[in-house]
């Protein structure tokens, strides 16, 4: 059941995506600009940026070996001026300085709190990232 609702998520999230992206042309040839429209566009730009990030900072085929908290610290480091650049161009900040330091600041606190809790939870049921990703190693030498 778990699994059944995990992959009705994805699909959800994939179709909305499609659905974003086929219909905002639409949209802007028959509304016209509007500030809905590029907050929209913006969040689909720094949704795709971020998962770009993820795949590049988390797949392995960039970077073979490396620490997870590089990995970490690489994403958060790339994603966070990503996301921002969206942000910036779609117009979702004012043009002061103190919404780029708090959105920084923001974006990296959460990011810390949620990669603490999910590092714990992870370590409690795996054993840890680089222990998991050693047994995998392990398994896929003795499969070739």
């Amino acid at each position: 059941m778990k699994r059944f609702f995990g992959r009705a998520a994805v699909t959800a999230c994939v179709l909305f995506t499609a659905i974003m992206v086929m219909s905002l042309p639409f949209a802007y040839a028959f509304a016209g600009p509007s500030e809905g429209l590029n907050m929209s566009v913006g969040m689909l730009a720094a949704a795709l940026a971020a998962a770009l990030l993820q795949g590049f900072w988390f797949s392995g085929v960039f970077f073979a070996r490396m620490r997870y908290t590089v990995r970490l610290a690489g994403f958060a480091l790339t994603a966070a001026p990503a996301i921002y650049l969206c942000g910036w161009i779609a117009g979702w900040f004012p043009q002061r300085i103190e919404a780029a330091v708090g959105f920084f600041a923001i974006f990296l606190v959460l990011f810390a709190v949620i990669s603490v809790g999910y590092t714990l939870y992870y370590r409690k049921i795996a054993g840890g990232y680089d222990k998991a990703l050693e047994a995998y190693r392990k398994r896929a030498a003795k499969n070739k």
